[in-house]
């Protein structure tokens, strides 16, 4: 393992946090001008960009035959947001979740989980269920946009973190935010990715573990970047929004376009341990999103001490 590994994966880090950054800001500003709650903004824009390091690993893993890596990063990826990412986040601050607003969003999560993992479990990860996977996916789209949108186009948010008031401002500044903000996630994340996975191999771990933890991770920083600035900056529907929606993205258009290359063969290890976790923590999700109006910090150190011993029993 040379210095120079070392190096981009402080760069990738760097990156990653700057392109939340921005894409947060960006992506709060379209709210406030198109009269979108800043949740749907989460479900769908921020959801998507942050979603895309998983995307491009996955598909490239899919590409080459490698779908071990493919498979695991999804499953991964999905058990790192909520045990990981929620519970570092919830860590640092307690988080506001008006559930009224995600109920649905979150019974449709765990809908797209438990369709995804159905298909796996089967060995059916094939170009029909990709494509009921990515009409599953349109479907979401679909209706997040078509129902979201604030009556008589209203300001859903008087942004006080932001000093801004209800206004209509020019869309060219908050979309060259939002690009530049993807596109330094992206880039970021992919050199975090490769240089862990050479770290990884280096020490020898198996193919499935590094796609289901330190890819995973590599390709969930994005979403613990983003939801961490958002919520720092009291935008807690967009950072609950940004993780609900990016398990949605990880399953049906990850995973969807990841089956539609062919038969993809699900190593038993995912089936025994992968599946069975990504599910344990979706349905442990809900009664704390549910009850008390927040994610309390005593609730997301329970997430964030499961997933450490799901990572250190997936090594040892």
């Amino acid at each position: 393992m040379s210095t120079i590994t070392l190096i981009w994966l402080a760069i990738g880090v760097l990156g990653t946090w700057l392109g939340a950054e921005l894409l947060v800001r960006g992506s709060v500003r379209i709210a406030l001008s198109l009269g979108i709650r800043p949740l749907v903004i989460g479900l769908t824009v921020v959801a998507l960009g942050t979603s895309s390091p998983e995307a491009v690993v996955s598909l490239v893993a899919a590409a080459k035959g490698s779908g071990g890596i493919a498979v695991g990063n999804v499953f991964g990826s999905n058990i790192a947001n909520i045990g990981l990412i929620l519970g570092i986040v919830g860590l640092m601050h307690p988080v506001r979740v008006a559930w009224r607003e995600v109920r649905l969003d979150t019974l449709m999560m765990v809908g797209a989980t438990l369709v995804a993992s159905g298909f796996a479990f089967a060995d059916a990860l094939n170009p029909v269920s990709g494509a009921v996977l990515l009409g599953l996916l349109v479907a979401a789209l679909v209706y997040y946009i078509r129902g979201n949108h604030t009556p008589g186009g209203e300001n859903p948010l008087e942004d006080e973190a932001l000093g801004e008031q209800p206004s209509r401002p020019s869309l060219v500044v908050p979309v060259l935010l939002s690009v530049a903000g993807l596109g330094l996630l992206v880039v970021g994340a992919h050199l975090l990715v490769a240089s862990a996975e050479e770290i990884a191999r280096f020490y020898g771990v198996p193919e499935e573990v590094i796609g289901a933890t330190m890819i995973a991770v590599g390709t969930s920083l994005p979403e613990l970047a983003a939801s961490v600035v958002a919520i720092v900056r009291g935008h807690h529907d967009l950072g609950v929004g940004s993780i609900v929606g990016s398990n949605q993205m990880n399953l049906l258009f990850v995973l969807g376009g990841v089956s539609m290359f062919g038969d993809v063969q699900v190593a038993d290890s995912v089936k025994t341990s992968l599946i069975p976790i990504t599910l344990a923590f979706t349905f442990a999700l809900i009664p704390m999103m549910a009850t008390g109006g927040r994610i309390r910090r005593a609730e997301a150190g329970l997430l964030l001490a499961g997933y450490a011993v799901f990572a250190a029993t997936s090594y040892f």
